[in-house]
């Protein structure tokens, strides 16, 4: 095996998830980063979505061990680049849509892009729940 298809073999990507949350231990926001790491090296929609759906339900059980105990999260604010293949397609936008309609306590989430060449202002979209 050749050294650049080892290099291949061990190919890994990082998704980087910063959290900003309230912390009702401390009484103030606080901001956590959350790495995931995976050998899809085509960054597919399902991993993206298993990545943001485990920081998610781990926010939601901080609030649930929280004296006293705090309700889920009802907004989820997403930020990416301008990537079509991961974040800014049909797939996507029809996750965020059925993820709100899900009983995970939800009213919205807002995915918002970097303009193109990264950086130069955003655009947003918001779902909102109907119930």
């Amino acid at each position: 095996m050749s050294q650049m298809d080892w290099f291949h073999k061990l190919s890994t990507v990082i998704l980087i998830i910063l959290a900003h949350y309230y912390d009702f231990v401390l009484g103030r926001r606080a901001c956590c980063a959350h790495f995931c790491i995976t050998d899809d090296l085509e960054k597919s929609n399902e991993m993206i979505t298993h990545c943001v759906d485990h920081v998610r339900e781990f926010y939601d059980r901080k609030n649930a061990a929280a004296v006293p105990v705090q309700p889920p999260n009802a907004h989820l604010f997403l930020g990416s680049d301008n990537a079509a293949n991961q974040a800014k397609n049909n797939y996507h936008f029809a996750w965020m849509v059925d993820y709100v309609e899900e009983d995970h306590g939800l009213q919205t989430i807002q995915q918002n892009f970097t303009a193109e060449q990264h950086g130069k202002g955003t655009s947003s979209v918001s779902f909102l729940s109907q119930h």
